[in-house]
């Protein structure tokens, strides 16, 4: 049954997808009975999500229960269930691209910075997987980064780098950590990915930042300087960093945009490659930015991709 906005809302709740992924993808903070016996329309609503999502929203949904029933097409963690993950693949894939969506590590925004993104950039010849990771009470690292890892050697042969993993917002801080050096031997990572992607992301834990991020991932340590220091992927950027690309609005009004000039900065100092985006508009959460001064950033991307991960044996 396909899933509309005139659905009662259980149509969902009572799937296979979200009952094990659905924390993840769709979060509900605890009002599934709330929203059980409303139109999937009016659970929208009290959420809420915003208005233009809501195509990708629905679109995301009913592509999420068709692959769940395809068992090949999901992979759930038996010993970790923030270890989980939606695949895209694509026949004679130019490469594969890990997408860690945002949501301030309380939730994974899937519906609106993953499936829709991992459907796009299938259309340029590479495969995709959305991943999920602990949030909330569970966020506190190196957690998220432990079960980025393990979906990661899941994903990619071993010691190969002819993969990027792209994230946004607090994703974009956590694809940045399985980047650093010194997080690799940590999280069991033999090699970090060839190319990093972020859409205006949580990069420093210095102010100024987004609070929710930093004190979800340091907890009790949140104001101890030592381990902002420890967890600022600005202020941990060594010469074998990835090669980056990253776009963000400069007046963003969630994620300050200093946090990506910082990241190009560090990145300049090392001699990095690297190309930054930035546009004059405020928004923040845009995933494919449709209709928006950042229209088209997936291409750019790829096209990123393209150049740096070719070097890369599969």
């Amino acid at each position: 049954m396909k899933i509309t906005l005139t659905s009662p809302f259980s149509s969902y709740l009572d799937t296979l997808f979200a009952k094990e992924f659905g924390s993840f993808f769709l979060p509900l903070r605890g009002k599934e009975e709330e929203l059980r016996n409303l139109s999937v329309a009016e659970a929208l609503k009290r959420i809420p999500i915003g208005e233009r999502f809501i195509p990708d929203l629905l679109e995301g949904m009913n592509d999420a229960l068709e692959r769940m029933s395809r068992d090949d097409f999901a992979y759930i963690s038996k010993t970790n269930p923030a270890a989980r993950y939606l695949a895209y693949p694509v026949d004679k894939e130019k490469g594969k691209v890990i997408i860690l969506p945002g949501g301030g590590y309380e939730a994974v925004a899937g519906f609106v910075e993953g499936y829709p993104i991992a459907k796009e950039i299938n259309s340029y010849g590479y495969s995709a997987y959305v991943l999920n990771y602990s949030c909330g009470e569970n966020a506190l690292f190196p957690r998220p980064m432990l079960d980025v890892s393990e979906s990661i050697r899941h994903i990619i042969p071993e010691a190969s780098r002819r993969y990027a993993i792209l994230g946004f917002s607090a994703g974009g801080h956590l694809a940045g950590s399985i980047c650093l050096r010194k997080n690799q031997d940590l999280i069991g990572l033999i090699s970090r990915p060839g190319v990093l992607g972020l859409g205006y992301p949580v990069i420093s834990f210095y102010q100024p930042t987004h609070g929710g991020t930093r004190d979800r991932v340091l907890g009790e340590r949140k104001n101890d300087i030592i381990f902002q220091k420890a967890y600022s992927i600005e202020e941990n950027i060594d010469e074998e960093f990835p090669p980056t690309f990253c776009w963000c609005g400069e007046a963003d009004d969630c994620v300050p945009s200093i946090n990506s000039h910082m990241l190009e900065a560090a990145l300049a100092k090392k001699s990095i490659n690297r190309e930054f985006l930035y546009g004059d508009f405020k928004e923040h959460g845009l995933g494919r930015a449709q209709n928006t001064p950042m229209e088209g950033w997936t291409k750019k991307f790829i096209d990123f991709c393209d150049k740096n991960l070719c070097k890369y044996p599969f």
